[in-house]
């Protein structure tokens, strides 16, 4: 990300609000927390210039990357080569030191594009990119596995499917987490247990990712989550984010928007009707409706086992 991204032809109004500054192209190294932004070293890529250069970006910019990169900045994504504008100050304990005001975003998503094509490419050479295109259309949906934001924001499809559940078509799981805090990859992995639990001890016929509208989902690239996405035996469903992730490729199938994803389960659903021997469901429910109707219904949650 630039300053402002200004055209290079922008009018003296608008140039008089791109901030003074020295670009540097450099490499960072030793990147760490400091109040409540980051510090990390700075080495000219130019190799007629020696020394090092200790740099802060504070808080308020780190968010703005975020915002238009959508990424959430990690230790692992500062690390290496990167366009900066600085200003230079000194300071009484760090000595001199470049406050970064301007980034090279298109260098930084470049590297994380390199990044996810490096594991595609790892992935297919495996033979299990394609795994999960492979697996066959599902033939119902009466359980169906839910990693949803944890945000307490509503979306449609989360919606949609608690609907349902509430009125008895489907049973659902609900598994909410947040995608933008640190440690989502582990959380994601342990969902993909449950999922899997659920899978092999009871049923399961489908794994729905609806992301939510954040703008930090680097977690649904990491490398040793898309290989287990690759290989897990149920179909997953997911609903595309801003930034391409890696799921969006490998997932059975994605969907530019929560309308188009309903879609697809409303025609499971519909299919599941048409192959249902419906006279006989209907015989069944005439011969034991006086047993049903003396019955509690059951209750109205997600059980593990059928």
């Amino acid at each position: 990300m630039t300053h402002h991204d200004l055209p290079a032809d922008a009018d003296a109004t608008a140039r008089a609000l791109e901030p003074d500054g020295l670009w540097v192209r450099a490499t960072a190294s030793r990147p760490r927390r400091h109040r409540d932004g980051w510090l990390f070293d700075l080495q000219a890529l130019d190799p007629t210039r020696s020394g090092r250069l200790t740099a802060f970006m504070s808080a308020d910019f780190t968010q703005q990357v975020e915002q238009v990169s959508g990424i959430q900045l990690h230790e692992e994504d500062l690390l290496g080569d990167h366009t900066v504008l600085l200003t230079l100050t000194v300071d009484p304990l760090l000595g001199l030191t470049g406050r970064i005001i301007g980034l090279d975003r298109g260098l930084m998503l470049r590297a994380w594009a390199e990044r996810d094509a490096r594991v595609r490419e790892a992935l297919d050479a495996n033979g299990v990119w394609e795994r999960q295109r492979e697996l066959p259309m599902p033939r119902r949906l009466r359980r169906a596995f839910l990693i949803e934001p944890d945000d307490g924001a509503p979306h449609a499809i989360a919606d949609g499917l608690a609907r349902w559940h509430e009125v008895g078509m489907i049973a659902l799981i609900r598994h909410p987490l947040a995608f933008e805090e640190p440690g989502s990859v582990a959380a994601l992995h342990r969902a993909l247990d449950a999922a899997l639990d659920q899978y092999e001890w009871g049923t399961l016929d489908a794994v729905i990712v609806e992301p939510g509208t954040g703008f930090a989902f680097r977690s649904l690239s990491d490398p040793s989550l898309a290989q287990r996405l690759c290989e897990f035996p149920v179909p997953i469903l997911t609903r595309r984010t801003r930034s391409v992730t890696l799921l969006d490729g490998l997932a059975f199938r994605s969907f530019d928007t929560a309308p188009d994803l309903a879609a697809l389960l409303i025609e499971i659903l519909h299919r599941e009707l048409r192959e249902a021997d419906r006279p006989r469901l209907e015989a069944i429910a005439r011969e034991l409706e006086p047993a049903l109707a003396a019955e509690d219904r059951p209750v109205n949650g997600a059980a593990l086992f059928d």
